[in-house]
């Protein structure tokens, strides 16, 4: 079976969605194109890279991705396609799959030139040529050369001091759930066996429980999440309204 993933932050009350699908498989008749998401918030390249990079891997090899975010720089930004780890990706030159797969270019990577009038931003007819290219197999550079210039944009990195650890809120879920770019790995490492204290806005806590029942209905707790970065959640409840947990915003565990 042919899939095509959408991840965008287009919403699904406009046309674009159901346009982009309706080309595809027009080409593909038999394709399964699948929602990752169009609720990413607008212009939210960092919150795209973070949801996009926890679900690519879960697809078979040969699934070609389409990440769809509007960038607010220029206007006029290369569509780039490319092959990698037996995927085929689709999408803009600003930085977000720099986020996902490091600062290294990857090697199979084309900015992509076509012999049509290329619209600016997101050109549907364009996107459907070169997801389908990729689909059935053929050689990514027939699709252009390789990118003058890759953008890469620098993600936030939790900041390590000898009895502190300085993290930021990187992505807030639908259910309120605040992640950090704090991960089980480098915590453990530095926290080895001593005691802590998690602080973030009004909320403190010295325990990372396991599951979000781990605490009564309303609760506040702080945990490991399936990506391995510490998360901030309530119960049943909304963390980031409750505490007021905004993007971007500082959180501390402080070492004793």
């Amino acid at each position: 079976m042919k899939i095509i993933t959408l991840t965008t932050d287009w919403g699904t009350n406009d046309h674009h969605v159901g346009a982009l699908k309706g080309l595809l498989y027009s080409v593909f008749p038999h394709v399964l194109v699948v929602d990752i998401s169009h609720d990413i918030p607008h212009f939210s390249i960092q919150q795209a890279a973070y949801l996009f990079s926890n679900v690519y891997k879960r697809f078979p090899e040969g699934t070609v991705h389409i990440v769809a975010v509007q960038n607010s720089g220029p206007v006029k930004t290369d569509l780039l396609a490319i092959k990698k780890d037996g995927f085929g990706f689709v999408g803009m030159n600003d930085g977000l799959f720099s986020l996902v797969f490091g600062d290294q270019p990857p090697s199979n990577m084309v900015a992509v030139k076509l012999d049509i009038d290329q619209k600016p931003g997101y050109d549907l007819e364009v996107l459907t040529f070169v997801a389908t290219h990729l689909l059935s197999g053929q050689n990514v550079f027939e699709l252009g050369s390789r990118p003058d210039d890759y953008v890469v944009r620098k993600g936030f990195e939790p900041v390590l001091e000898e009895d502190v650890i300085r993290g930021t809120i990187i992505y807030i879920d639908s259910f309120g759930n605040a992640v950090s770019n704090i991960h089980r790995d480098l915590f453990y490492n530095q926290v080895k066996d001593r005691k802590f204290e998690i602080n973030i806005r009004k909320f403190s806590t010295t325990k990372i429980l396991s599951n979000y029942t781990d605490v009564d209905t309303g609760n506040m707790v702080a945990l490991f999440n399936d990506a391995g970065l510490l998360e901030i959640a309530q119960n049943q409840g909304m963390a980031n309204k409750l505490i007021g947990i905004k993007m971007n915003d500082p959180i501390r565990i402080d070492i004793k």
